[in-house]
C-alpha cells in the first residue's frame, strides 16, 4: 500500500511547464532626454505559491513598479514583487531593448548542457529552505537519464547525469520533481529545450 500511495501522490503533483514570451517594450524619453522603455506585464498564471517570473533583458538594471532590481547570478531579473492580481509596469534602460519574460517555478533548471557522454543541469533553489529534487532528461529518441540532489536555499547546483540522451536528436524534455518541504508544496517542473544547448535555457 505504501508504494501505491507514493505513486498516487506523485500523480497528484501539479505539473507546471515553463513558458517564454518575447516582449515589445514601448520607447519613451524622460524629462532630461534620457531614453528608456516600458512594458506592462500581466499577473502570473501559474499557482502563486509556486510561481517565479523572470525577465531576461540586455540591460543592467530594471524597475518594477518603481522598485529597482539587479540581475541574479544567471544574468536574469527575478520579478518577485509582481502584483498577483493586476498588471505591473517594468521600466528598462534604452529604447526597445530585447526582453523575454519567463514564467517558471521557484525551484528550476536555469541552464543545461547535453553532450555525447554526459548531461549537466544547473538547478536553482530560490527558496529559503533546503529542497530535494529528482530530475529526468528524455531525448527524442526515448533515451532517459535521471538524477537527484539536495539543494541548499538560495543556491544553484550542477547536477551531472551520466550517459547520453541523444545529443543530435532534439528536442529534449527536462522534468524536475520538487519534493514537498516546509515552505512550499511539491510539483513537477517541465520544460522542452532545443539547441543551442550550451546557453541558458
Amino acid at each position: 500500500m505504501g508504494v501505491l500511495a507514493g505513486l498516487m501522490a506523485l500523480a497528484a503533483l501539479p505539473v507546471i511547464e515553463e513558458s517564454t514570451v518575447a516582449l515589445k517594450p514601448t520607447p519613451l524619453v524622460g524629462p532630461l532626454f534620457e531614453t528608456y522603455s516600458v512594458v506592462i506585464v500581466p499577473p502570473p498564471t501559474s499557482p502563486p505559491e509556486h510561481s517565479l517570473t523572470r525577465l531576461r533583458a540586455n540591460t543592467p538594471t530594471v524597475w518594477v513598479d518603481g522598485m529597482r532590481l539587479s540581475p541574479n547570478e544567471d544574468g536574469d531579473f527575478d520579478l518577485l514583487n509582481l502584483h498577483p492580481r493586476r498588471p505591473s509596469r517594468i521600466t528598462l534602460i534604452g529604447w526597445q531593448p530585447e526582453a523575454v519574460l519567463i514564467e517558471t517555478t521557484r525551484v528550476l533548471v536555469t541552464r543545461h548542457e547535453i553532450g555525447a557522454s554526459q548531461t549537466k543541469l544547473w538547478v536553482r533553489n530560490s527558496l529559503e529552505d533546503t529542497v530535494n529534487v529528482y530530475t529526468t532528461v528524455t531525448g527524442s529518441n526515448g533515451a532517459q537519464r535521471t538524477g537527484s540532489a539536495t539543494i541548499p536555499p538560495g543556491v544553484s547546483q550542477i547536477l551531472a547525469l551520466d550517459g547520453a540522451v541523444g545529443e543530435t536528436d532534439p528536442p529534449w524534455r527536462i522534468e524536475l520533481e520538487k519534493q514537498e518541504e516546509a515552505m512550499e508544496g511539491g510539483y513537477r517542473f517541465v520544460k522542452t529545450v532545443v539547441p543551442p544547448y550550451g546557453a541558458n535555457c
